[in-house]
């Protein structure tokens, strides 16, 4: 659930980051590598961006470079190291020349431009609100089968009858 809840508050960030100023930044680490699912085997990228006056601030992000070609496992494994090294230069360069969306308000919340102009938000929020609603679920779940649930004694509420009180009274 609280993946989900962070999903959202990504995808919020994402949408709002649409009005924030494109801000120039260098790539101070950049490096590609291949992550491998049950049948193929994409591109990722991981890069560390410089920043503001000086460049002081950094921002650490990993992602996957649009457009980047999906293979199969076994062709995966027959790619050069002078191919990986053109695809890491021509995916980083186009990451360095693209440059970050930053906050006004609060410099230390940059996002990657292409991701806030390729829609990225959307998959975001998918993600996030279903994540949410499948922690509910779980919990719901979870709550409902916890022994004590059934198991519990029903304790019908027992009232005393006041006692009558043979009050005499004497005149």
């Amino acid at each position: 659930m609280l993946m989900g809840v962070a999903g959202t508050i990504n995808s919020a960030i994402l949408v709002r980051a649409r009005a924030w100023p494109h801000v120039p930044a260098s790539v101070e680490r950049c490096e590609l590598s291949l992550r491998y699912g049950k049948s193929d085997a994409i591109w990722e990228a991981h890069a560390v961006f410089r920043y503001g006056a000086g460049p002081t601030r950094h921002y650490d992000t990993t992602w996957q470079p649009a457009g980047s070609p999906v293979y199969s496992r076994s062709a995966a494994s027959n790619l050069s190291r002078e191919q990986f090294a053109a695809f890491t230069k021509t995916y980083c360069n186009a990451a360095a020349d693209d440059g970050l969306r930053v906050s006004p308000m609060f410099p230390g919340i940059a996002r990657r431009n292409e991701a806030v102009e390729g829609g990225a938000w959307v998959r975001e929020v998918g993600f996030g609100l279903f994540a949410v609603v499948a922690g509910f679920m779980l919990c719901a779940v979870g709550i409902a089968l916890l022994p004590w649930i059934e198991d519990r004694p029903n304790h019908a509420v027992k009232r005393k009858a006041p006692r009558a009180r043979n009050r005499v009274s004497g005149s």
